[in-house]
């Protein structure tokens, strides 16, 4: 009685390195977004929104076609193209969180002061205002913008995994033990 299924994957493509090129350059253009927001004076009050969230899933769509592209046969599978999705999303995440820092610390020192107005008003005498204050650092805002990035990646990377494979993963037959 086999519940679940064991599937065999090949992928078939250099991975590591794509996800290495892709999440740098992933994370460049989400460094060149928010300076964009903030000489555009539409600053951001909190680490991660809704442009931030639409920016990641259309840079994935166009990253894993890239790499589906380079591919022999342009051949890829659910797991090649979730594994390509959510790494490329996580090593941007990083990069964009080590920018949120320097950007949270030095080119928008109002940013904490947004954030903080942003939590006292979510705040319903569950923190101090001290304890908000810390809640508002740079440390915690980079953060926060590198958490929230790889937790909507998870999601993000499935749907475009679902939607750019064109090959299925062969189901494995379970081997019987003979006595």
């Amino acid at each position: 009685m086999g519940l679940i299924r064991r599937y065999e994957s090949k992928m078939h493509g250099d991975y590591k390195r794509a996800i290495l090129r892709y999440g740098f350059f992933g994370g460049l253009i989400f460094c060149v977004v928010l300076l964009l927001r903030w000489l555009l004076v539409l600053p951001p009050s909190q680490p991660m929104s809704y442009v931030e969230n639409v920016l990641q899933l259309v840079l994935l769509f166009v990253f894993v076609y890239l790499y589906k592209r380079r591919l022999p046969d342009r051949r890829i599978n659910f797991k090649e193209s979730y594994v390509v999705a959510l790494g490329t999303a996580v090593v941007s995440a990083v990069i964009y969180g080590m920018f949120m820092y320097v950007y949270a610390s030095y080119i928008d020192t109002q940013m904490q002061e947004r954030c903080f107005e942003l939590q006292r008003m979510m705040n319903q005498g569950q923190y101090t205002e001290e304890q908000l204050k810390d809640l508002t650092k740079p440390s915690y805002i980079a953060f926060s913008a590198v958490l929230l990035n790889s937790v909507m990646a998870v999601l993000w990377a499935m749907i475009v995994a679902i939607f750019l494979r064109n090959e299925r993963a062969i189901v494995v037959q379970k081997q019987k033990k003979k006595l």
